[in-house]
């Protein structure tokens, strides 16, 4: 296998620009992949007070790193791989019938940490009455090459029992982790606990993970779908996107197609996007809305692919304005509510733009494994990142 070098790196981000000359003269087959997007303060507030510190996360990683969130001691390993978010009550009911019987499993974009999209999570759980379960990753790389799934349903399962189907939502890169879970348990006949499928900046593509997916055709109408772009998206491939358009269920009674218009990329998370402009010469289109408009709007429509999982109802345009109160299942309030506590806890939570994995030389051992893989990929192919 050849040594990696700068432009395959690139060519694995899809950045067509050249890099400026401080960013060439780095040695970025290492810098580059031991970075991560950190939260913004508005986020770490919105995460789980137990993820809240960077050692917490960090220990999760390493976790997924050494193999315990999959296999055997998934199970074990379920609290500390994953962040939850847990609706009101949703412990203390005591009638079953008040709890969600539907989840959403989040996989989040390419070297993003998890707790940037705490505040959608938020929404989706506070105002949805929705359990989610992020899954923690090494390196924040929420799809493994070289894989067809993730495996991580089961810790998600774990986490909440009364659970019975479960939407996979994935932010770009995590959109290829999503949508191969869903065609690999279909695959193998495995669909009772699908309840549907997300793709947030994201499309079908079928170069990685279980190869020839397709899900145009109709035999996979019974599977609630949305595809949701940003309308100032300045990172998704224009013209593969478009291409991918070919690959969704677009006759299907529960495919919705929506584009958030004044969004951008990096709007559907909270996280700090400046790094990546430096490092990875990425430079997102300027949205015209906020990022707490744009993940409204995202909530409602995951909420909505939801509902017509559990009573089969798409919610028309007019239920879909956030001030306006829905005919959704679940209880959706007319006046979105605050999903930033205004308590502030005294711990190791400063966000942090590197990654902490198991020690300097075995990080640098895993990401020198993890780069010669990439240069293999990228031979043949371009790959987004969020």
């Amino acid at each position: 296998m050849r040594v990696p070098n700068l432009a395959s790196i690139f060519e694995l981000l899809e950045i067509t620009q050249p890099p400026s000359d401080s960013v060439t003269g780095r040695n970025l087959q290492f810098a580059l992949l031991n970075y991560t997007s950190p939260p913004l303060p508005e986020a770490i507030e919105a995460t789980p007070e137990a993820f809240r510190a960077n050692k917490t996360i960090d220990a999760a990683r390493a976790l997924d790193a050494a193999g315990f969130c999959v296999g055997d001691a998934a199970e074990e390993n379920a609290h500390a791989c994953q962040i939850k978010f847990v609706p009101a009550d949703y412990d203390d009911a005591t009638d079953e019938s008040l709890r969600s019987s539907v989840g959403v499993i989040f996989f989040g974009g390419a070297l993003v940490d998890p707790r940037g999209y705490s505040p959608l999570m938020r929404l989706l759980s506070d105002t949805y009455g929705l359990p989610v379960s992020v899954p923690i990753f090494e390196s924040d790389m929420s799809f493994k090459f070289g894989t067809c799934e993730t495996g991580r349903l089961a810790q998600a399962q774990t986490a909440f029992p009364l659970v019975s189907k479960w939407i996979f939502v994935g932010h770009s890169l995590g959109g290829i982790a999503a949508f191969n879970d869903v065609w690999a348990m279909a695959e193998r006949n495995e669909t009772d606990a699908i309840g549907g499928l997300v793709l947030l900046a994201a499309y079908i593509r079928q170069d990685f993970g279980c190869g020839m997916t397709n899900f145009s055709g109709s035999e996979w109408d019974w599977l609630p779908f949305a595809s949701v772009s940003a309308s100032e998206d300045g990172i998704v491939n224009a013209t593969n996107f478009a291409a991918g358009q070919d690959l969704l269920p677009a006759g299907s009674p529960k495919f919705l197609n929506e584009t958030i218009e004044g969004g951008n990329h990096g709007g559907f998370g909270s996280y700090d996007y400046s790094e990546r402009e430096v490092l990875l010469n990425q430079t997102d289109g300027n949205a015209t809305i906020t990022n707490e408009e744009q993940q409204q709007q995202t909530a409602f429509i995951i909420s909505n692919t939801a509902n017509m999982t559990e009573s089969g109802v798409l919610l028309s345009q007019d239920e879909k304005t956030p001030e306006v109160e829905s005919a959704n299942s679940l209880g959706s309030p007319s006046v979105y509510p605050s999903v930033f506590p205004t308590e502030v806890h005294d711990n190791d939570n400063t966000p942090s733009g590197a990654i902490s994995l198991l020690g300097p030389m075995s990080g640098c051992i895993v990401l020198i494994a993890m780069v010669m893989v990439f240069d293999a990929i990228i031979m043949d192919h371009g790959v987004f990142f969020s």
